[in-house]
């Protein structure tokens, strides 16, 4: 396709966007990156809290399991360690197994399962215990700016553990000029599996993480209206891209019949490779979120888990027209779903992209440039 480079987002975007309908995801990061020490030792050590979306972050910690990362070896069930800044003490009560992460972070760690020893909510212990969680290949300390510059101008729901960082382009006054009639918002709560990498041979064998989401019924009714009148999605996101899709493969299963009608929603990472066989070749996006909506009220919402698997060569995007997106580190399931939304199956298109961005002067990653890509079929260029 053709490939255009523009110097300033927030001068072109709203022209390029005329005429589409803009779903953006507006989950908030909250401060899930946690130091403590041995109680023995008395060694620094870091604690990530992984997934943060399918707890009540408004509930007691000592009443909550969260699943963590601690960057140590050997870490044992029932060993216990201090905050580093007095603030409780943390008790290992499972351990998953390694928690592995590439060259680029630091180092590999243990996933487990820990309780805090607090009454304070788990929003309110991170928020005065935590430090935000800024992506591991920066090689820094967070500092007090990132609480907001890690975080969307309209993120708005607590829960995610790591920015969907292709929002940080848009400010207030880019937002106003596009107009709110022209957006829609969902949330996807992104848990640290996006920071692992890819380290199979066949992207196949890579166990994708679960993340949760939420749209309201009234929200996922402007995204009907706004298709229903011809226009393009343009999707904020790699996460809100997944939540789209998983939204629509679920329609799917539930006028298929094969869902108990739950309002909260689960799909597996290869779901989606049944439902598209028979009856589920023919069902519009329209038809799959419309049975989604079917009986609610629009203050109620939809929501539920997804570990949706997106790669190429063989999946083929239902939703997303248009994909507003960072430049993803090269072995990410991030990059996977970017390759697959233009149908790059033998790897030569993202490289070439790539390459002439690097060229043009484009940084990469999550505080980088951002890129637009049109779906293969429709008019328009990668941007």
């Amino acid at each position: 396709g053709n490939v255009s480079y523009y110097d300033n987002f927030s001068e072109v975007f709203a022209s390029l966007a005329k005429g589409c309908h803009i779903v953006f995801n507006d989950s908030r990061v909250l401060d899930a990156r946690l130091f403590i020490k041995d109680a023995s030792s008395g060694s620094k050590v870091e604690l990530m809290v992984l997934d943060l979306g399918s707890v009540d972050v408004a509930g007691a910690c000592e009443d909550t399991l969260l699943q963590a990362m601690i960057r140590a070896d050997n870490v044992q069930v029932g060993a216990t360690f201090e905050e580093y800044g007095g603030n409780g003490i943390i008790e290992v009560v499972g351990v998953k197994g390694i928690w592995e992460e590439d060259d680029k972070s630091d180092g590999n760690g243990t996933e487990c399962f820990v309780t805090i020893k607090s009454n304070a909510s788990v929003e309110e212990y991170l928020s005065n215990a935590g430090s935000v969680p800024i992506p591991p290949y920066l090689h820094r300390d967070s500092e007090e700016l990132d609480k907001e510059a890690y975080n969307n101008t309209y993120a708005a729901k607590s829960g995610s553990v790591a920015a969907p960082t292709a929002g940080l382009h848009f400010t207030s006054e880019v937002l106003n000029e596009i107009g709110s009639e022209n957006c829609s918002y969902l949330s996807l709560h992104v848990g640290a599996g996006t920071f692992k990498p890819v380290m199979v041979k066949d992207a196949r064998d890579h166990e994708m993480h679960a993340e949760t989401f939420a749209i309201s019924v009234s929200e996922l009714k402007s995204i009907i209206a706004a298709l229903k009148k011809g226009k393009p999605l343009m999707v904020v996101g790699t996460t809100s891209s997944r939540t789209l899709e998983s939204l629509f493969w679920c329609g799917v299963k539930r006028i298929r019949g094969l869902d108990d009608g739950s309002r909260v929603l689960s799909l597996g990472q290869f779901d989606w490779v049944p439902l598209k066989v028979g009856e589920g070749r023919n069902v519009s996006r329209i038809a799959a979120f419309e049975a989604l909506i079917e009986g609610l009220e629009d203050t109620e919402y939809i929501q539920g888990q997804t570990s949706l698997m997106i790669s190429p060569p063989i999946y083929e995007f239902k939703c997303v027209d248009h994909l507003v997106t960072n430049f993803h580190a090269p072995d990410s399931t991030l990059m996977l779903l970017v390759s697959a939304f233009i149908k790059d199956a033998n790897g030569t298109k993202i490289p070439r992209i790539y390459e002439d961005a690097q060229a043009n002067g484009y940084r990469f990653l999550s505080f980088g440039d951002v890129c637009m890509f049109s779906r293969p079929g429709l008019t328009g260029t990668i941007r």
